[in-house]
């Protein structure tokens, strides 16, 4: 059965599953070596996702899917390391900042960079920062998706039946 992309304009963010807790939200996830045995996991344990933020697909239903897990920095590091924002260090590792990926939409759009810069002061300017450059993303990779499909379909598809 074919899987379709949710519609981007519905979809809430995957940040409603969060601990509520400030302080919980601001501790690093990325401890540990390995997505999949480690932070990955703890991650699922701390917000019960358990499927990519971007795409929708399953992420533990089967090893295929488990082995392309990985956790997406929502803001990049690029971002978080661009003095304009002057984003604390601790706000870009933190759980607020990772949501669950898998290495195709990761791939798609993991150097996204914000049209405009401001100072990031506080931890809400980083979550509503967050926010931001998450709908943007996942708009950016969901048409980069059916870019993708388009080309599969009309350049190998036929080629291998």
């Amino acid at each position: 059965m074919e899987r379709t992309l949710p519609d981007e304009r519905n979809q809430p963010l995957p940040f409603i599953t969060y601990p509520k807790d400030e302080a919980e939200l601001r501790k690093s996830i990325w401890i540990g070596a390995n997505c999949r045995h480690e932070y990955g996991l703890k991650f699922i344990q701390k917000t019960h996702q358990s499927c990519c933020a971007y795409c929708g697909k399953p992420l533990t239903k089967c090893y295929d899917a488990w082995v392309t897990m990985v956790l997406d920095h929502v803001v990049p590091l690029s971002v978080c390391e661009d003095e304009d924002f002057g984003i604390k260090p601790e706000f870009c590792w933190s759980l607020a900042n990772a949501v669950l990926a898998c290495t195709t939409c990761n791939g798609f759009d993991n150097q996204y960079k914000p049209s405009s810069k401001r100072q990031i002061k506080t931890f809400q300017e980083f979550l509503n920062l967050r926010d931001e450059i998450f709908v943007k993303r996942r708009e950016r990779i969901q048409e980069k998706h059916k870019e993708e499909k388009a080309f599969f379909e009309r350049e190998i598809a036929h080629v291998f039946d």
